[in-house]
């Protein structure tokens, strides 16, 4: 996983309510790229199945992921705790809004 950070909590609660917008938008736009840099990690191990360390080296990558998603959920309740989880969720939401419609154009050209 390319970075794994989750955008500090106090940085969060000293900000205004436009600027946190802004920092669960780019902590987005990153959690999207690294998608991007694991679809290529997953492309290099079917490639590269001969290679000794690939299997390793693949592990190690699912650990990370598996890592970061174990400190989400502390981050998570740590936003929670200072009452800006709903303001989260609700960029959330849009986000999920505007993945569906991408979905649903790569499933539309995918049919042609």
């Amino acid at each position: 996983m390319r970075n794994n950070r989750m955008p500090s909590i106090s940085n969060i609660v000293s900000e205004s309510k436009e600027e946190r917008v802004i920092l669960y938008r780019k902590f987005f736009a990153e959690l999207r790229l690294n998608r991007l840099h694991f679809q290529l990690i997953i492309l290099n191990y079917f490639s590269n199945l001969d290679t000794p360390d690939n299997r390793q080296s693949f592990i190690k990558e699912l650990e990370n992921y598996i890592s970061f998603f174990r400190k989400m959920d502390s981050w998570l309740v740590a936003l929670k705790q200072e009452g800006l989880y709903p303001e989260f969720q609700e960029q959330c939401l849009d986000e999920i809004k505007a993945i569906e419609q991408i979905i649903q154009s790569y499933e539309g050209k995918m049919k042609t």
